[in-house]
């Protein structure tokens, strides 16, 4: 989406380039935190260490990743693990949310599965979506979001200013799933 629309929407869906140089997720968890004592309900997950998801709105935490024992190379995502938050963020989503968090953007959701629905019911709610966004799924990305994503610095000020702005003016926008 333009960002000069005349119709005057605004993207309601923020990309945010996770690369190995930025601690995106130390960013997030900062970000969500500041939003949180300023009264916004934000819903999603924060990745930890790598290997779960910490729930914004409860706390618990989701393992996405699964031992597949020694020698393996193949990958150890857990779609069930991710399947299990992604549920919770829905619930999540239903219950009410100023904001919604999710950390990747990855295989999974190129794949069609993972987040994507979690990020498609936050878009058709009109709650603001921050999405970490792989290098390798940019492309897949892309073409998801159609145009209605605008990619952000990964900078704790321009996340944050993003995240109030998009709350401030959050409705419904042109949404494909």
């Amino acid at each position: 989406m333009d960002q000069d629309d005349p119709s005057g929407e605004r993207p309601l869906i923020a990309a945010l380039p996770v690369r190995q140089d930025v601690p995106v997720d130390a960013l997030l968890a900062e970000v969500a935190a500041l939003l949180a004592a300023g009264g916004l309900r934000t819903a999603g997950f924060l990745q930890r260490d790598g290997v779960r998801l910490e729930d914004l709105t409860s706390g618990a935490f989701y393992p996405i990743t699964q031992d597949l024992g020694p020698g393996s190379s193949g990958c150890r995502l857990d779609p069930a693990g991710l399947a299990l938050a992604a549920a919770a963020g829905l619930a999540a989503l239903e219950r009410g949310a100023d904001l919604l968090v999710i950390p990747r953007f990855g295989k999974a959701e190129i794949e069609g599965e993972g987040m994507r629905g979690v990020i498609g019911r936050a878009c058709e709610l009109g709650v603001p979506a921050l999405v970490g966004v792989r290098q390798s799924a940019e492309p897949a990305w892309e073409s998801f979001a159609g145009g209605l994503a605008e990619w952000i610095a990964p900078e704790r000020q321009a996340v944050a200013d993003w995240c109030r702005t998009a709350c401030a003016g959050a409705a419904p926008v042109r949404c494909r799933t």
